[in-house]
């Protein structure tokens, strides 16, 4: 936020909010408190949680940065956008070059059956 959004917000007498403990994340997320333990495991440490003096704090704004990455992932892998940028860079060609003495000749096969009660 910048400087004239924070000021009008103490003016209003309001504070944004960001580090905020388990059961108030839980009721700002939906998030049932017992599964946080769980779901920090997937969440980068000092940017949606963080341990401090022995409590587990919350970041609201890193949780929301984390969400919009995450469903943008999900966004460029469901339209292919991912498969576009693993392409390959490299420019030069190959050049193939095909000798006539490297070249794979066709051998005639004999049309007759097999018999197998010779054997």
């Amino acid at each position: 936020m910048d400087n004239d959004t924070l000021n009008l917000l103490h003016q209003m007498g309001l504070t944004p909010l960001d580090w905020v403990d388990a059961k108030q994340f839980a009721a700002l997320t939906g998030i049932a408190e017992q599964k946080l333990t769980h779901r920090k495991r997937e969440w980068p440490e000092n940017v949606v949680w963080m341990k401090q003096s022995g409590n587990l704090y919350y970041s609201i704004r890193g949780y929301n940065q984390w969400m919009t990455e995450q469903a943008d992932i999900r966004c460029r892998k469901a339209s292919g956008l991912d498969r576009e940028a693993s392409k390959s860079t490299l420019s030069a060609k190959r050049n193939i070059i095909q000798s006539r003495y490297r070249s794979q000749s066709l051998r005639r096969v004999s049309v007759l059956p097999l018999r197998l009660d010779a054997i």
